[in-house]
This record gives structure tokens, sequence and C-alpha cells, in this order.
């Protein structure tokens, strides 16, 4: 049997990657904010239904254009987060002077204990950022709303949602602001980059002058001004035309990538359905449509755990915890964001074990997986 890793990074069938690149390379403009930056903001447009969209050189960039919009430096301002995400949920935010408040998770999706969240909003709360993991999407209905009430912004962290759905709601145009990866470890990437998203078209001025290192240089282009200004406090945030290039053969393949991984993730749970084991699995609410991003079971022990990583490992089959909880870091520590404990996320964190699920994987790779966790947990 062949290793089955982790990921392999997606390859359109079609192979218009290297065509793509190839005539960016003819073109002679590789630094960005070109045509096929263009082309990737229409197409992403047209999958999430939503026309406010800047292509970011990452989720993390798109981050901080989120971060950078809601700061106000003549006011202390906190930020909630799940303390189970990835560290640059928090980053993004603590870079630019805002303080973390972790909060906890629900046990049974590993996202945002919205209840939890919502007790610890105060007067200096700017926002309250929403993780959707493993491909799943949190229910934003309840934190919507108390948000709204409480003049709080509420931005998506959509990094493993890009396709999803919940009541028929695509995640990142249910926030006020949300950010995508497509990172290579993402159904379709560019190696590395993002993608911003606002709800409302009256924040595109702001953030794209941010994304253009906080000058206005695209009211320049469009003749508005007869010379650009540094107005914002931005970064060099886009994408090369190459990178931007590649993305677009794999926003072309969108359709044939989701339907592959999907196909995957439903053997996933078919195969676990007619097995009697000791562990809990990934169940995903019948209003989500998922994209097949991830599939993780939780074993009953951290011994179990480490057991199975290691059995699987000598089956030539790649295995991976899941976060490491951020609210115990030594930067938390150092910049006083730690606030005690959070009892389900510790507990939980510890359980979780992420399976291997790509395109370049097929049906019996899944059932072999399984196979193999059954034999050791039977064992």
């Amino acid at each position: 049997m062949s290793k089955i890793k982790f990921n392999i990074p997606y390859l359109s069938s079609s192979g218009n990657e290297n065509l793509y690149i190839s005539d960016v390379i003819n073109g002679s403009h590789y630094s960005g904010n070109g045509r096929y930056t263009t082309k990737c903001h229409n197409l992403i447009s047209n999958i999430l239904d939503c026309p406010n969209v800047l292509l970011t050189d990452s989720c993390t960039s798109a981050l901080e254009i989120c971060a950078s919009i809601i700061r106000d430096y003549s006011s202390e301002q906190e930020v909630i987060i799940p303390s189970y995400t990835f560290s640059s949920t928090a980053a993004a935010f603590a870079k630019l002077g805002f303080k973390i408040i972790f909060c906890d998770i629900d046990k049974n999706s590993m996202m945002m204990d919205v209840e939890d969240a919502i007790s610890k909003i105060t007067k200096k709360t700017a926002a309250i950022i929403a993780v959707h993991y493993g491909g799943d999407v949190l229910n934003l209905d309840r934190l919507s709303l108390t948000c709204k009430e409480k003049n709080v912004n509420l931005v998506e962290d959509a990094a493993q949602a890009f396709g999803c759905s919940i009541d028929n709601k695509m995640a990142g145009t249910i926030g006020d602001y949300a950010c995508f990866s497509f990172h290579e470890t993402k159904n379709l990437h560019a190696g590395l980059a993002g993608c911003f998203v606002a709800k409302n078209k009256s924040d595109m001025s702001r953030a794209t002058f941010i994304w253009e290192r906080g000058t206005n240089r695209s009211e320049v282009l469009k003749g508005a001004v007869d010379k650009y200004t540094w107005v914002e406090l931005g970064g060099s945030y886009y994408p090369t035309e190459l990178q931007a290039a590649f993305l677009f053969a794999q926003l072309e393949s969108f359709d044939t990538n989701l339907q592959k991984r999907k196909e995957l993730h439903n053997q996933y749970v078919e195969s676990f359905q007619s097995l009697q084991l000791n562990i809990k699995k990934q169940a995903i609410s019948q209003s989500v449509k998922h994209n097949g991003h991830a599939y993780w079971i939780k074993l009953p022990s951290e011994d179990k755990l480490t057991g199975l990583i290691e059995f699987l490992r000598s089956k030539e089959i790649d295995a991976y915890i899941g976060y490491v909880p951020l609210h115990n870091s030594p930067i938390s520590k150092k910049l006083n964001f730690y606030l005690g404990t959070l009892p389900v996320t510790e507990s939980e964190s510890k359980l979780i074990l992420r399976l291997p699920i790509h395109c370049a994987m097929s049906i019996s790779d899944v059932k072999s997986v399984v196979k193999n966790i059954n034999s050791y947990l039977q064992g």
C-alpha cells in the first residue's frame, strides 16, 4: 500500500495553472493587482454571491485588514476569540493593540461557544471573531443579532470554509467582515493566498486603501484624484499575479474539487457508521453544506490518541492533532491575554484527531484509514 498523506496540494485536472502563469510571464506584469487578480475577484464574488472581495497574500493579511478597519486608536478595544484556533486569528488583532479575550468552544462542533462569547462582551468589545472549523459552519444567528444590538463587529474567520453555507447563506457573507485562506493545505490554493470580504460596500474604500499599502492609489487609477497620498495604516497585502493566475485556475475547478472532497468526507461518515467504536465523530448539521475540508474523530483519552497516531504512522497513514489552545500559550501570558481555564477547550483539544482527506485520495484509501483505526481500537 502506498503512503496515505495527510494532505497533497490540489492541482486542477485542466492544467490551467501552467497556462495562466505562462500568460502572466508573457504579459510581463508580475507584482499583483492586475488582470488575474481581477479575474479572481470576479469568480470569488460569483461563488459567494457577494461583490465586496479583495484577494490577499494570506488569510492572515485578510484578518489584519479587518483589524485595521475596526481599530480605533483613541480607545482601548477588546476582541473575543475562541482559544481553539490558529495563532493568526489572535495575532492579527493583537499586533494592532487589541486585547484578546478568549472564549470556550462547544465540544460537539469544536467551534465557538456562542453563549460564553456573549457573556464576555463589555463596553470595550469591538469585535467577535467567529471561527468556522473543519469545513463546518458556526450558526451565527444569535451571535449576529447580539452583535447588532451591542454595536459589536462580527468577523468570520472562514479560513477552512470556502464554499460552505448554512441555511443557504454562504460562509463569509453573514458577518460584517470575513477572511478566507487559499493556503496549500486548503481545498483550493495558490501556495499561499487569501481573501478579504466585506458585507457592506461602504467599507471597501478603506479596505482597498489598507490593501494598497495605506495609499489611495486606487482613486488615482480611477482619475478621482491626481496624485496618491498615505491615508491609512496599511500593508503590502495583495499577492503577485503569478499567485493570482494559479488561483484562478483552481477557482475554475471549484465544483469538481468540492464534489470529490464531499465524496471522501461522506465515505468516512458511511465507513464509521457500521462500526461500534468508542469514539466521537465529526457530525455536521443538515442545515450546513460542508466543503469536505476535514474529517475528525475524538479518542477517549490522550494515550489512545497518541497510540493511534503512532499505529497509523506504522501503516503509512498520516493523521494529526488539531489546534493547541492559544490561551495557555507563552505569548498570551506575556501580553496578559490569559484569563484562566477554558474547560471544554482544554479537555477536548487533547482528544481530537484529523484524518487525511484530499483530492489525490481514493474511496479505497478512506476505507483503509477507517479499517486501520478499527483494527487499533478493537485490538
